[in-house]
């Protein structure tokens, strides 16, 4: 069946996105299925009857490189979009597959990206849903830049709501124009839902750019002009109720946002740059009040150990690692675990990230001397049964630490540390008496963050007789009643796994995170090594051993074996590269 011509002038009105392609592939015209069906018939049918696949179910996840090769107005008028691409075929799914300016279109983009086109039959259902994917902050910044040049702004001057300055009733309209509201909701939209954990928007030269970090790495999303990126930038000041006229120093904030009925909290913090300000959002989604050991990382030894020390009467649980490591989430889980109505639980923490029903938490203000020193003195009187403190940074704080444990209080706490035995000498250096220490610390565990395979396509990797032996090795020399804690058969041949990447994941392989712990209990032996303050982590080193201590390394290769993370995973978080295969 021959199609009408269709001008380019046609096309280009209903102008599709494309993204960079391969140059050998080859261009192939889409043709019109040769048959009619009643409009009855149901759609197995009609897909037969053209000669084509049906596409009964919309991927839950298309790559975005890969949807916006037909522009989201485009694929709405005609019903029609774009849910893979494999080499240089592209697979279109349409609810019309006759549509002959549907088909132009595709003809064209065919012709112009040298691509082949796979048409598939789809319902209206499925197409929708696929729809749905757009994440809607293209159409928003387009909405703003036409607003911001429709109104003359090249430049945007603020001031604060209650101040009654000449001019500023026009820049908080501005502030409130729809456009530039619709372009911060649809950022955190596309955030929440690609389950990124912060979000980034910076100058990037002569523009601004929005970067999400999920599982841990950081992914551009986003780029604008300087003049809207200023905009969307005092927008989410005045969310958060900050100072929009001070852009010398940094300030934080927070606001709640809600997006397909999931509630999160946004914990906002500006810092001034060359030319302008760098705006972060931590994203807080809220806690759910199961705690699930297991699905936290806390395995065999390391889950038994701490469940044991959380709920005893007094003494120091510390945890300890870089920032970003997932020790405040631990301490969370732990603090919903012991909140019973028989105790008073009280945090001081800086900021308050989450906040939990039947905790009394509070936050240091260091600006007016309410630092955490300050307010651990002022917390000790308020009968507290179980204190977080949120860091111990000095000795002060970490003396009256060790003296609320003394004295019958269990605390929680953080330490910036390289591991669980680093902390030791971390405590003494900051002038804490030896026996002390000893005296009052329970345990003392290190984390790291490492990336889940992706569940919907992993798959067995090779693995080469080098990294075979190393890891039979590594495995060999852990007790077998630990590794079968993990799942782990002793005897059973060793498997490596990784995610080949699909549509679930971003095609990134993975799809959330799961963490590595090393936990040292303080015993009596362990005491004996502090006071004595000769070569304490040297010493300490085999007598972790002696406990059956598992290093961050080693929980993570059990983690790797069973199929949870990959080993480039573990390598990436632990220190050294080992493990890693050079043949």
């Amino acid at each position: 069946m021959d199609e009408p011509a269709t001008s380019k002038k046609e096309i280009k009105k209903d102008s599709v996105t494309t993204a960079p392609l391969s140059e050998h592939s080859t261009a192939v015209t889409p043709k019109a299925p040769s048959k009619t069906v009643a409009p009855k018939d149901d759609l197995e049918s009609k897909a037969a009857a053209f000669g084509i696949p049906l596409l009964k179910t919309a991927p839950s996840k298309i790559d975005k490189k890969t949807l916006v090769f037909i522009s989201e107005d485009t694929a709405r008028k005609y019903r029609m979009a774009v849910f893979s691409k494999e080499k240089d075929t592209l697979k279109v799914a349409m609810v019309d597959p006759e549509n002959f300016e549907a088909l132009n279109i595709l003809r064209f983009l065919a012709e112009k990206e040298q691509l082949n086109i796979e048409i598939s039959l789809a319902g209206e259902e499925a197409i929708e849903e696929m729809l749905k994917q757009y994440s809607g902050a293209d159409r928003a910044l387009n909405e703003a830049i036409i607003s911001l040049k429709k109104d003359g702004i090249s430049e945007v001057s603020l001031t604060r709501d209650d101040e009654d300055v000449p001019g500023s009733e026009v820049n908080q309209e501005i502030l409130q124009d729809a456009p530039i509201a619709r372009l911060v909701e649809a950022i955190v939209t596309h955030a929440i839902e690609a389950r990124a954990s912060d979000i980034h928007i910076e100058l990037a030269e002569d523009s601004y750019r929005v970067r999400f970090r999920v599982d841990g790495l950081l992914h551009s999303s986003l780029v604008f002009p300087l003049q809207v990126g200023r905009a969307v930038v005092a927008r989410i000041k005045i969310l958060s109720n900050l100072k929009i006229d001070e852009k010398r120093k940094p300030q934080d904030g927070r606001f709640r946002a809600t997006s397909n009925g999931k509630t999160v909290d946004l914990r906002v913090s500006t810092l001034p740059v060359v030319d302008g300000e760098k705006v972060v959002m931590r994203v807080l989604e809220k806690t759910n009040n199961t705690v699930d050991f297991k699905e936290m990382g806390l395995w065999g030894r390391n889950g038994e150990l701490l469940r044991k020390k959380i709920i005893e009467p007094y003494g120091i649980i510390l945890m300890t690692g870089p920032t970003g490591s997932g020790k405040s989430t631990t301490l969370y889980s732990f603090l919903q675990i012991l909140n019973q109505e028989e105790r008073n639980i009280i945090t001081l923490e800086d900021p308050v990230e989450y906040s939990i029903n039947g905790i009394n938490q509070s936050q240091v203000q260091p600006e007016i001397g309410y630092t955490f020193a300050n307010g651990l003195r002022s917390i000790l009187r308020q009968d507290p049964n179980v204190i977080m403190v949120g860091e111990i940074r000095d000795n002060e704080t970490a003396e009256l630490a060790i003296h609320a444990a003394l004295t019958g209080h269990l605390v929680l706490s953080t330490l910036h540390t390289n591991s669980a035995l680093g902390s030791i000498p971390r405590l003494v250096d900051m002038g804490i008496e030896p026996f002390l220490i000893g005296s009052s610390i329970q345990v003392v565990a290190a984390q790291r963050l490492v990336r889940r395979i992706c569940l919907a396509c992993k798959e067995e990797q090779p693995v080469t007789p080098k990294l075979l032996k190393k890891l039979k090795d590594l495995v060999d020399a852990i007790p077998k009643a630990e590794t079968a804690k993990y799942g782990y058969e002793s005897g059973k041949p060793i498997k490596l796994y990784k995610g080949k990447g699909c549509d679930a994941c971003g095609n990134t392989g993975y799809k959330g995170r799961i963490a590595i712990y090393e936990a040292l209990e303080v015993t009596d032996e362990v005491k004996n090594i502090i006071i004595d303050e000769k070569n304490i982590e040297g010493m300490l080193t085999p007598e972790a051993a002696r406990q059956g201590m598992l290093s961050l390394r080693e929980d993570g290769v059990l983690k790797a074996l069973t199929g949870v993370t990959t080993l480039i995973e573990v390598e990436r978080v632990t220190e050294g590269s080992v493990l890693v295969d050079e043949e």
